[in-house]
């Protein structure tokens, strides 16, 4: 079971990565381009019934084809989700407040926040991947549970609105920006054959098992890299890391908290996931598995990588993070090792409600710049 990737159906092409990817992906049919098309002529001759607020970077085809993808390309079942997210856009209410807009220029709940972060210990954004994907860290078997039996509903949705918001808006703009000045999906596609290559200590396609540097932003060879006439050439996905030390069968009674962020973020940010790795996955997974893997998709099961601890898992991460970007308590550590090595502090912390690592100071600093509201301030440390 473990070290696998999960699927479904292998008619829906839900298959370990070839030797030139280091993720699973997605198997878009022939004439994807037509039927993106076909969908986005539903709202417009240019698509202008799509909100540009729901769109990442603004291009409304790389949103239509996230949908499509998340209803395996059948248009009718798209269109239809496309058009409730938009109605929930102007519909969803935290506490009296109404709509993404208003409950982004409202008061920050703060409280909301703050207890969200001791039930889900994370880090919206904790880095880059070797293959330029921004990187999400969470450490679920670190959360409290109590609290998470016991907090409202509206702390899920709000944090969910949030992260969604927030990952839309900044995270993936700044990711394509970079992935853009990195040579865009041909830069992307040699950086990710030299990981790939890596486990299997050689080359593939005459590349050689080291991760390619992306050029610096603002210089004349980012610039002259650079491939922005595409639109739909967006790094528009996250890889997310979940780190299940210290959990066990108490989780399932936490198990309505990820049913309602599926809700929000499933159905109304869909496809913002490249791939999703679970790590030092206990014994009792299986059985918290056979309740989680209803809710997901097929499509979103094919992307879920499962480890126990050990070598394999180290090896993994290090085929899409530099060695000093994986976490210290994901990193090996050698007997009598003076100061750990790795990455220290990824992560909110329950037991340190005042630690915020760089991803969270700059999620908080962005929640204030979108509130109107005279009493914004955050009253973090």
């Amino acid at each position: 079971m473990f070290s696998s990737w999960f699927g479904g159906d292998k008619a829906e092409g839900n298959a370990a990565p070839s030797a030139g990817s280091v993720f699973h992906e997605y198997p878009h049919p022939d004439n994807w381009s037509q039927i993106v098309d076909e969908l986005y002529s539903r709202f417009g001759a240019d698509g202008e019934q799509i909100p540009l607020d729901m769109c990442p970077c603004g291009e409304r085809k790389p949103t239509v084809r996230r949908f499509l993808v998340a209803r395996k390309y059948k248009v009718d079942e798209a269109e239809k989700m496309i058009r409730d997210t938009m109605v929930w856009r102007q519909t969803v209410a935290v506490g009296d407040v109404r709509g993404i807009d208003a409950i982004l220029a409202g008061k920050p709940r703060w409280d909301l926040l703050h207890d969200n972060r001791r039930i889900i210990p994370a880090s919206p954004f904790h880095c880059y991947a070797k293959q330029g994907y921004p990187v999400y860290m969470l450490r679920l078997g670190k959360g409290d549970g109590a609290l998470a039996t016991t907090a409202p509903e509206e702390c899920h949705v709000y944090c969910s609105i949030v992260r969604g918001e927030h990952l839309s808006k900044v995270v993936v703009p700044e990711a394509t920006k970079r992935y853009k000045a990195a040579g865009g999906r041909r830069g992307q596609e040699e950086r990710m054959q030299a990981a790939a290559a890596a486990a299997w200590g050689g080359e593939v396609n005459g590349v050689a098992a080291t991760a390619a540097p992306a050029p610096p932003a603002g210089t004349d060879a980012a610039a002259a890299a650079a491939n922005s006439n595409d639109p739909l050439d967006l790094m528009d996905k996250q890889v997310v890391i979940v780190d299940l030390e210290g959990i066990g069968m108490s989780a399932l009674r936490c198990l309505w908290v990820f049913k309602t962020i599926n809700s929000v973020a499933g159905y109304n940010y869909p496809e913002l996931s490249k791939a999703i790795y679970i790590l030092n996955s206990p014994s009792v997974f299986e059985y918290l598995w056979s309740a989680i893997k209803p809710l997901l998709a097929a499509h979103t099961q094919s992307k879920i990588r499962i480890f126990q601890t050990g070598p394999e898992q180290y090896k993994a991460l290090q085929l899409i993070l530099e060695d000093d970007d994986i976490p210290d308590y994901l990193t090996p550590q050698p007997p009598g090792q003076g100061s750990p090595k790795g990455h220290v502090g990824s992560v909110t912390d329950c037991e340190r409600p005042d630690h915020r690592p760089e991803g969270v100071l700059a999620l908080d600093t962005w929640v204030v710049s979108q509130s109107a509201h005279p009493d914004k301030a955050c009253p973090f440390k």
